[in-house]
């Protein structure tokens, strides 16, 4: 405030030295300001610059974010259909699990009601015998018949049958021949 009162008194009272000094003055202020007025536009204008590159980025994050944000809803929309997928598997997989075991529990009673029919079998093959020859000699037979080796052979059945024909040298007082 000062100095544009002292600059008014030169132009009004000031003698032609000073009043060329304040021209010299002025010049070089205007040629400051003007500089400083340019440097200012460049800076204005790297500022614009680096908006709009900022702004770019942005857009280009965004488009990035969204990008990733629908491959994260495809993602997770297929892992929800494996995951049904599985769960299916896992539910059928139980559920011929209990029909295995309910078919296992039917196999296992008629097994036993097939072992019933084994053992009266057996006292079918042994009937009629009478002595330790006859049980010896329908030993034989009976192996020849049941013997693994055999096409109709059957491991089980030689079992049975050697159980009850050691049964029944017991009950004639004979050692087992083979």
């Amino acid at each position: 405030m000062e100095e544009r009162r002292r600059i008014e008194e030169i132009i009004m009272n000031g003698s032609e030295d000073e009043l060329s000094q304040l021209r010299i003055w002025l010049f070089k202020e205007s040629v400051r300001l003007e500089n400083q007025e340019s440097s200012l536009a460049e800076r204005y204008s790297r500022l614009e610059e680096d908006e709009r590159a900022f702004k770019e980025r942005v857009d280009s994050i965004e488009r990035k974010l969204e990008t990733a944000s629908r491959k994260l809803d495809n993602d997770k929309a297929l892992f929800e259909q494996r995951l049904r997928i599985l769960n299916s598997g896992f539910d059928q997989l139980n559920s011929d699990k209990k029909k295995l075991e309910s078919e296992y529990i039917r196999l296992e009673r008629e097994k036993a009601y097939q072992r019933e029919n084994e053992y009266d079998a057996l006292d079918l093959l042994f009937r009629g015998v009478n002595n330790p020859l006859a049980l010896k000699k329908r030993y034989k037979d009976l192996m020849k018949m049941f013997h693994p080796d055999n096409i109709s052979g059957d491991q089980e059945m030689v079992q049975l049958i050697n159980e009850e024909y050691a049964s029944l040298c017991r009950q004639y007082d004979i050692s087992m021949i083979n």
